[in-house]
């Protein structure tokens, strides 16, 4: 055998232990390290990858996200001007002389308004709370706290604007009529 591979493999002498006089300290020392053991070698087995989020679930809180996030100011600037053109029909009607009386708006503004009105509570009230029940039942943690602050963050400014039984008078009205 070659002179290299005869040094590598014989064990490192032992360190030196220094000479205490005292018994009690070397009592309670603990044993010196094993110096003939091998240096550690790498681990072999194979480390575990976790497999990346699945697209479909990502590309599913996208399209929630960019629906609730686009189409709620959207619903409501469509609330705004189909709100705006009710009250220039109203001034309409209370200015045409050729009536004699007092009339009333035409019932087509009045659908109008309340099917902008849903609009804006299915962007901006049913989308977050569908995505964050759906985050829930799916155990995506960070998916569901952003929906519910999202649903926090349109229903509150909703429900200080139009307090919850004006608003649900306002689609039973909608829907069985005046």
């Amino acid at each position: 055998m070659s002179p290299k591979k005869r040094k590598r493999n014989k064990p490192d002498p032992p360190a030196a232990q220094p000479e205490t006089t005292d018994r009690a300290d070397t009592a309670t020392e603990t044993a010196p390290a094993d110096t003939t053991a091998k240096s550690p070698r790498p681990s072999r087995e194979p480390v575990r990858v976790p497999d990346p989020p699945d697209r479909r679930i990502t590309a599913l809180w996208v399209g929630l996200a960019l629906t609730w996030a686009l189409g709620t100011p959207l619903a409501l600037a469509n609330l705004l001007f189909t709100f705006m053109d009710l009250q220039e029909a109203a001034m309409a009607a209370e200015q045409d002389p050729a009536a004699g009386e007092l009339t009333t708006v035409p019932g087509d503004h009045l659908a109008s308004l309340g099917t902008a009105l849903i609009w804006v509570l299915i962007l901006a009230l049913a989308v977050p709370l569908i995505a964050a029940i759906l985050a829930a039942f799916l155990r995506r943690k960070i998916a569901f706290i952003g929906f519910t602050v999202a649903l926090a963050a349109t229903a509150l400014p909703l429900f200080l604007l139009m307090p919850p039984a004006e608003l649900f008078e306002a689609l039973r009205t909608h829907f069985t009529g005046p």
